[in-house]
Order: structure tokens, then C-alpha cells, then sequence
């Protein structure tokens, strides 16, 4: 963020000081969290559903914030300067706002139901080869997130990628028509958060919604074989820019992998060849997607090769690692049919690659289904029994009609003796059975919604095997 006097923000937000001084000190930056605060900031409390960060004003200043806003009475030692607003998260876009229409910033805008905090990075690392970027650290996606990523904008910023998500009518609409970005890029559209949105149609309605803020002259990309292609184009007055496939106006070419678990992936876009350490074909498709949007705001091939060579993958998408020999594969930030799919593919693909050892997948509940939600998992184990796995872990809810589901498709196709299922309701016992379960040549993908905690379960899983000592078989 770029530093702002107290009188600039009160104007920005609305706000009345509770103390008047002569003094206009100059804010160095913003916070949400007061454990966080760094002397000379402004502390912002959110309230939620189980706190209310007016709690922690107090504690915000004795951090070393210069000022704190506040949308209630807040006891404080005197001097603290309190900045009153009707609505706290309401002054933070209003913040955010105003860094949006003082810099001289462009803004591409993502969004999609899988793979756009992925797009985000590479974009990210693409245009910061030859320019000051600013982007979200994190997947921050709703209206707190896309005001903090734009908080993140200063004066050298010539190019901010924003992250724009939705579980219902009307969020997008409201975000794209706020910032008004300069490009738009959708990644997929897919049956995810439809407890919000009904189905595959109602997601489609909602991802279109970030069209209508398209700034004047402004440029869509679109990937033809996403669902949804058509209606997205219907609402535009100019023809998208298209990435993806062979025939897009980025034409992309995908070349088979191979070689161990970190082998380099290359493929080529209009002609051009580009490479990265990154497994999935899905991660090829958004990086495509990235390069169409580098290329048309002038960037050389041999510029998004730089960018590209920097790119990794954010915490729980699709990691891989080997530990003591045991290859763990991490994509549990998020999950959904779709990216489910997409991620037993990638699997298969890296176990292929390291023969002995045995497949083991555990996966948790995709949440934001709705009424369809024990379908959808079903739908998912027979899938997975069409895949070599030796050992299936479900945790929580409805994974367990996936384990069924997987059972019952691996006996009907003749493999029942080849894969053993566990269903777990509770994280620490699925850990625990895996610590004493998993063996050297062993390969663990971790697949689920993020709030089921599968990350922190494969995190503390690899401190366990890096710490076993392995018993030597008998020979």
C-alpha cells in the first residue's frame, strides 16, 4: 500500500476522528489482524460470525497502530485515535476504491471455478519479469480480498491480477462493476458451490456476471471448451480472445511428459515453446490462458519464459514432494467434481512415472454441493475405481458414500481384492492410521475441500515419515 496521511483516509472512508490534533500523521499501511499490526498502520476490525474485531482494538494498539477504525463504542486510554464509520468492511472497499481511481494501474480480473489462484500466480510471475505487479498473496477472492489486493497497489504498480469468486447470485456483479477491470479472464466453469447457485446453469449465470464490469475497451479471454463459452460470448460486444485449445487464437499444443515425478512439462503457444516443473495438464491450460493475456499486452516469448521458470504452485494445489521415499502429492486446498477429476488424472500420471509402491488416495468431503452433494461423491468414487489404487481414506461427511461408491464400482468391474477402503469421521484418526499405514514407494494424493483440514493432516504426515526410520526387508 502506499503510504497516506490520517486526513486522506478519514476523506476516503467517510470517517469522523474521535480526537482532532494538529498533526496529520502519515499510515504506512492496513491491517485486519492485530496480531499482525506493524507500528504506523491502521487497523481495520471485521466482524464475522464468530468474532468481532472491535475486541481487538486494544490490543491493535499496543502493536503500534496509528489509528484503528471503528463502527461502535470501543473503550480506549486516551490519545488513541478512533476513526468512526458506519460499516468497517464497506470503508475498506472504500479504501480500496480509492487506490483503484489515484494510481496509474491496469487490472485483469480472474475468475472460474477451479484454477484461478493458479492463473493468478502465473500471471503474476509472467508480468513481474518486466514490470512492478501487485497480486494477492493468497486465494483472496471475496469483496475483503479483492479490497486487500488492491491495497496492495502503490505508485510503481503498472499491472494488479485480482482473484474474483462467488457462491451467489449477485457477488460478482458487484465486485467486476466496483474495480472495473481492464481485461477478464475465466479459467472453467463447473458444478462447484451449487448449494448457492442451484446447478451447472446457475454457476454459468454467476461467472458471467463479472462481464458486466468490463472497463470501456476492454478484453475478455475465454477458453472455448469451458461450459458456458456461448453465453459468455452472447454478452459481450466484441469477440474474446480465446487460449486453450488448438484452434484459439492462442493456439495451444500440448506435448506428452515424461520422466520422474518433477519432470518438465513443455507445450507451445502460438508456435512458441514454453516449459515449467508443474504436473497436470489443467496447470498447462491456465498457463496458456496467462501467456494470451502477456502476449497481447506486449510481452516477448523470452520474457514469459523468465516469468514461467519462477512459477510455483500455492500450499495445497498439487504439490509434490518426496519424503523418505514416499511421494505425497498435496491438493487439498479445494475440491469439486471437476478438479477431483482433474487431480486423479495428474496422479495416475506421476504413479506411472515411479513404478513399485503402492497408489493411496485420501479425500475428504467437497462441501457447497447442495441436495446433490451424495451424488456428486458417488459420481466421484466410481470414477477413482477406474484408477490403479491400492488404498482409499475418506474423512468426513459425505466422502463416505464416495468409499462406497468405490467399492461398489471396483467389485462390479472385477477389482475388489486389489484396493482396501477406510472411512474415518475425524481427522487425528485418519492421521494416525496413516502414520502407521504408510511404507516406503508408497504415493499419497490428499484431495478436499479446504476447510475439511486434509492440508494440515499432510503436513504433519510428512514430519512423521521424515522421521521414521524404515525396517530393512528381509531378503
Amino acid at each position: 500500500m502506499r503510504p497516506l496521511s490520517l486526513s486522506k483516509i478519514i476523506s476516503a472512508v467517510g470517517g469522523s476522528p474521535d480526537t482532532a490534533g494538529s498533526e496529520d500523521p502519515i499510515v504506512t499501511g492496513i491491517s485486519t489482524d492485530s496480531r499482525k499490526v506493524e507500528p504506523g498502520e491502521l487497523f481495520i476490525p471485521l466482524s464475522g460470525d464468530r468474532f468481532d474485531g472491535h475486541e481487538f482494538i486494544q490490543g491493535a494498539f499496543e502493536q503500534g497502530a496509528l489509528a484503528s477504525l471503528a463502527s461502535r463504542d470501543v473503550p480506549l486510554e486516551p490519545g488513541r485515535c478512533l476513526v468512526r464509520v458506519a460499516d468497517t468492511l464497506a470503508a475498506l472497499e472504500a479504501l480500496a476504491l480509492c487506490q483503484r481511481q489515484e494510481l496509474d494501474f491496469e487490472v485483469t480480473a480472474i475468475t472460474g471455478s477451479v484454477g484461478k489462484t493458479t492463473t493468478k500466480e502465473f500471471l503474476r510471475d509472467i508480468l513481474g519479469s518486466e514490470c512492478a505487479v501487485a497480486a494477492a498473496p493468497k486465494s483472496f477472492n471475496n469483496r475483503l480480498g479483492v479490497s486487500l489486493t488492491l491495497l496492495e497497489a502503490d505508485e510503481e504498480t503498472r499491472h494488479l491480477v485480482v482473484e474474483m469468486g462467488t457462491s451467489g447470485k449477485g457477488e460478482l456483479s458487484y465486485l467486476s462493476n466496483r474495480v472495473r477491470p481492464e481485461r477478464i479472464l475465466i479459467t472453467t466453469v463447473t458444478e462447484a458451490h451449487i448449494k448457492g447457485l442451484g446447478d451447472l446453469a446457475g454457476v454459468i449465470e454467476a461467472k458471467a456476471e463479472i462481464l458486466e464490469g468490463l472497463a470501456p475497451g476492454g478484453q475478455v479471454y475465454l477458453n472455448p471448451a469451458t461450459p458456458g463459452f456461448g453465453e459468455f460470448c452472447s454478452r459481450l460486444d466484441r469477440k474474446p480472445r480465446t487460449f486453450g485449445v488448438a484452434d484459439a487464437d492462442f493456439p495451444l499444443e500440448l506435448n506428452p511428459a515424461a520422466g520422474a515425478a518433477d519432470a518438465v512439462q513443455t507445450f507451445r503457444v502460438c508456435g512458441e515453446e514454453y516449459s515449467f516443473e508443474l504436473p497436470g495438464e489443467h496447470n498447462v491450460i491456465n498457463a496458456s490462458g496467462a501467456i494470451a493475456v502477456a502476449l497481447d499486452l506486449g510481452l516477448s516469448p523470452e520474457a514469459i519464459r523468465r516469468g514461467l521458470a519462477l512459477c510455483r504452485l500455492p500450499p495445497g494445489r498439487l504439490n509434490v514432494e518426496v519424503v523418505s521415499d514416499v511421494l505425497f502429492v498435496d491438493d487439498s486446498y479445494n475440491a469439486n467434481p471437476c478438479s477431483m477429476e482433474a487431480a486423479f488424472d495428474t496422479f495416475e500420471e506421476l504413479c506411472g512415472r515411479t513404478p513399485g509402491g503402492r497408489n493411496i488416495a485420501v479425500l475428504g468431503e467437497m462441501r457447497e454441493l447442495g441436495e446433490r452433494s451424495r451424488d456428486f461423491h458417488e459420481k466421484v468414487g466410481r470414477l477413482l475405481a477406474g484408477k490403479p489404487m491400492d488404498l482409499l481414506v475418506t474423512v468426513g461427511g459425505s466422502s463416505f458414500h464416495l468409499g462406497e461408491a468405490f467399492a461398489g464400482e471396483r467389485e462390479r468391474l472385477g477389482h475388489k481384492s486389489h484396493a482396501a477402503t477406510r472411512h474415518f469421521e475425524e481427522l487425528s484418526p485418519a492421521r494416525e492410521y496413516l502414520s502407521e499405514e504408510l511404507r516406503p514407494g508408497d504415493r499419497v494424493l490428499f484431495k478436499a475441500s479446504n476447510s475439511v483440514g486434509l492440508g494440515k493432516c499432510a503436513e504433519q504426515l510428512r514430519e512423521t515419515v521424515s522421521s521414521t526410520e524404515w525396517e530393512t526387508p528381509l531378503v
